[in-house]
Parts: structure tokens; C-alpha cells; sequence
């Protein structure tokens, strides 16, 4: 059975994009992903070719009740998987006054608004996932669905770009080096300030999770044919992101850093040269990068069925 879990990558795209701040960026020309033509002016580009097909839509199915103590046990209904429903073009963005404790109405069952109206239904959608209050504290929920998309497409570069796109808010507390003999450590102390996004992302109900990304592909594909990709297949570079991500290494024991005026690069040429996705494994430590990745493989297959 195939799956897929657009909060659950929308957190890893939060939490591989978390600690850029504290080492220099440097603003690059967007280039496109191998394979990937990038539109001109009045070049019609053809129909991209898929590699990895979006999955079949699903229902998501509210959580079982639970019955009072004594009382006859509650029979959930079998579940149906209506038909993807085509955006609406027209009409006001609707608003869901939902509790997050509430079953969220299956997905496949509401008409999709237009991208740049998405955030009220999609921000009502993941409040049913996780507490509003953990969201509000660590995700930008303005223009969701772009700044998800330009965080995937931007982690195997060098340098992430467009930062006015950032997904997440501020980490607390600040970046923790040790000073010995001379040189620059990472503290192993820094770790512990991801933990609440690698926490919320292993939370996360995947199987209520999957309708979401399924029922709300068509406006991210919109969003990412407004970067320049109208010959490209979003769905493809996910899971090309995850693979690349999937080959970071694994780093332990001390890690050198250089101060290269205010920030701090890698002494070691080879994680200096990683991109900007590689490299946030390497700052939020081996443990949590375990994690990660475990769910980034889990993630790989129920997309792909690979």
C-alpha cells in the first residue's frame, strides 16, 4: 500500500532547515534540479514525466471514540475513498471553526480553494493533527504550502535561498560552541534545542496525515510550477530530496569549527562542502539525525512503495 505524509515531510523540511542562521549564507543563483527545465518567456514546456506517481487519494478516518465506561462498545462505519475533487477556481477561502482535539472532515470530501487562499483550510486541517499551540510555536502557518515547497527544493543546495520562505520560527536559546586549546568545538548541548521538532514529527498520525498531501497535491504542484518547474513533477524531486537527504553521513565524536568573522564554518572540508540539508544533520546530532532518517526511510517507501 502506498502512502504519503505531507506534515510529517513538511516537518523535516522544517527541522533540516532550523539551524542555517547560525552559520553564513550565502545567496546563490536558483538553479534547477538535474533533469528539470526551468520555463523561459513564452516557451511552452511539454507535460512532466512522472517517475513517482502520487498515491491513489484516501480517506482520513477520525479517531475511534471512546465509549463510557460500561457502555456498549462504538462501531466506527467502514470508511469510502471518494474521488480527488478538481480546486475550486472561484469564491472566498473557507474557514473551519474546529477544536483540535476534533475529528477533521475527510479531506477528499472538501473542495480544494486556490493556492494563495489554502492557508485557513490547510491551517484548520493541521491543527487536527497536532496542538495548536506546538504549531504556532514552531511553524511559519502563512503561505504554507510555498514555503514547503521552496524548503524541499532548496535543501540539496548549497546555500538555501529565498529565505523570506523560512518555514520555521526562531530556535531557541543560542548556538553552543566550546573553546579548547585553541580551537572550536559544536557543544553537544546545542542538540537538545531541536528536540521538540524531531518530538512532533515521530507524534504525527501518519495514516490521518496521508490524505492530507494526496488531497492537497494539486496546489502544491501549482506552487512548485510557480517557482520555474512547469516541465517538472514535484512529487519526483521529494522523493529525489529525501535520497539525497538519506545520504548524509554520519558524524560523531568531536566536530571542529573555525569562526570566520561572526559565524562558524567546518574545519573539515568535506562537511563544509555538504549541502545546506546535509549539513543540519551534522547540528542537530547523531541522535536526532537517527531519527530523522528512520523517518525519512519510512516516509521513501510509503511514497514509493520502494
Amino acid at each position: 500500500m502506498k502512502k504519503s505524509d505531507y506534515i510529517a515531510v513538511l516537518v523535516v523540511g522544517v527541522v533540516i532547515a532550523l539551524a542555517v542562521k547560525y552559520f553564513k549564507p550565502q545567496e546563490a543563483a536558483q538553479q534547477a534540479p538535474p533533469g528539470i527545465g526551468v520555463q523561459q518567456p513564452g516557451e511552452v514546456l511539454p507535460a512532466p514525466a512522472i517517475r513517482y506517481p502520487i498515491p491513489v487519494p484516501a480517506q482520513i478516518e477520525p479517531p475511534a471514540a471512546e465509549p463510557e465506561p460500561g457502555g456498549p462498545a462504538v462501531v466506527q462505519p467502514e470508511p469510502t475513498e471518494p474521488p480527488l475533487e478538481e480546486p475550486a477556481t472561484t469564491g472566498p477561502d473557507p474557514v473551519i471553526e474546529q477544536p483540535a482535539q476534533q475529528a477533521a472532515e475527510p479531506a477528499a470530501q472538501k473542495p480544494l480553494p486556490t493556492l494563495d487562499g489554502s492557508d485557513n483550510m490547510l491551517r484548520q486541517d493541521l491543527y487536527t493533527l497536532a496542538a495548536r499551540q506546538v504549531l504556532d510555536s514552531l511553524l511559519n502557518l502563512n503561505r504554507i504550502i510555498q514555503r514547503f515547497v521552496v524548503t524541499i527544493d532548496n535543501l540539496p543546495r548549497k546555500h538555501l535561498s529565498r529565505s523570506k520562505y523560512r518555514s520555521n520560527q526562531s530556535i531557541r536559546g543560542r548556538l553552543r560552541v566550546l573553546e579548547d586549546s585553541g580551537g572550536y568545538y559544536l557543544s553537544e548541548e546545542n542538540f537538545a534545542r531541536y528536540d521538540p521538532f524531531v518530538n512532533m514529527l515521530e507524534n504525527l498520525d501518519s495514516d490521518r496525515v496521508i490524505a492530507l498531501y494526496v488531497h492537497y497535491y494539486p496546489l502544491i504542484q501549482a506552487a512548485y510550477e510557480e517557482l520555474g518547474y512547469s516541465s517538472a513533477y514535484f512529487n519526483d524531486r521529494l522523493i529525489d530530496v529525501i535520497d539525497h537527504l538519506l545520504e548524509a553521513p554520519d558524524i560523531g565524536g568531536r566536530i571542529s569549527l573555525v569562526r570566520a568573522r561572526v559565524l562558524y564554518k567546518y574545519v573539515d572540508p568535506e562537511l563544509e562542502a555538504l549541502s545546506a540539508g546535509q549539513k543540519v544533520f551534522i547540528r542537530i546530532g547523531p541522535r536526532n539525525a537517527g531519527r530523522i532518517k528512520s523517518k525519512l526511510r519510512e516516509l521513501r517507501l510509503a511514497l514509493t512503495g520502494e
